[in-house]
């Protein structure tokens, strides 16, 4: 196995943690945690589809729109957070 697919096994291991942990913790808490098993399938199928041909790239598009979402997000965060009353 080359590192990259090794690196690329682990991370979807970690995803699998991620929706086992969120899915226990929101059966035995709360609700409000459903989002957390959701975000890792989500990742954990974004990270199995890598190792397709063009997906990478696709993945690279994909990157540099959440940043923007998350910049936009941040910025609109703050102006909420910092209006006057």
């Amino acid at each position: 196995m080359s590192s990259e697919k090794v690196i690329v096994y682990l991370t979807s291991l970690v995803a699998i943690g991620i929706i086992v942990v969120g899915l226990l913790a929101t059966v035995l808490h709360s609700t409000i945690l459903a989002p957390i098993p959701i975000l890792g399938l989500i990742l954990a199928i974004l990270v199995l589809l890598t190792n397709k041909g063009h997906f990478a790239h696709k993945i690279e598009n994909l990157e540099k729109i959440m940043f923007f979402v998350t910049f936009i997000v941040i910025i609109c965060s703050f102006i909420l957070l910092y209006k006057p009353i």
